[in-house]
């Protein structure tokens, strides 16, 4: 019985995975991006489970278990409400992004019609133990002379990028790819 019951939470989370994460929803002209139901309610889950398993097996892996018990609540009450109000929306009249880790969340706005220039650039920076990382930014220039550096660092950003791009392309505004 238990091995049937591994296998069939194998097979949903499987299908879950094949599903894909990111939502697109159309309510007229607008175009409103978020994560799947399924994603941040995996992370709630896990993190829930994570913490009485840590607990369980401190005795044995104590290593493990207090990874477990110190990442459990952080994904549960961190993370996953996080990934419940990630947001990404391309309007007619802006783009507006929402994310973050819950608590610090950066809520990004660019309207159209203060756009002069976007420019699609990468930052590479030196991680831990020398690893380098890629960033890709949206750098939004606006007629004012000031800019917004729009973050496309997530499944939700990327998947309402080419949404935004075609918007900037159909005003007629500026765009540059210097990746």
């Amino acid at each position: 019985m238990q091995r049937r019951f591994m296998h069939l939470a194998f097979v949903a989370f499987l299908l879950a995975g094949l599903s894909g994460c990111v939502q697109e929803t159309v309510n007229g002209t607008t175009k409103i991006y978020t994560y799947e139901l399924w994603v941040p309610l995996v992370v709630l889950i896990a993190g829930l489970v994570a913490t009485p398993a840590g607990w369980f097996l401190r005795q044995s892996s104590s290593r493990f278990a207090w990874a477990l018990l110190i990442s459990g609540p952080i994904a549960a009450l961190g993370f996953a409400p996080s990934l419940f109000l990630d947001r990404a929306a391309v309007t007619p009249e802006a783009f507006t992004v929402r994310t973050g880790i819950w608590g610090m969340t950066a809520v990004h706005e660019v309207k159209f019609s203060d756009l002069r220039q976007v420019r699609y650039i990468s930052e590479e920076t030196v991680g831990r133990r020398g690893r380098k990382n890629t960033n890709y930014y949206f750098m939004c220039e606006r007629k004012d002379g000031t800019s917004a550096k729009i973050p496309v660092g997530n499944n939700v950003v990327e998947a309402a990028a080419p949404a935004f791009i075609a918007k900037v392309l159909e005003l007629n505004i500026a765009l540059a790819d210097q990746t």
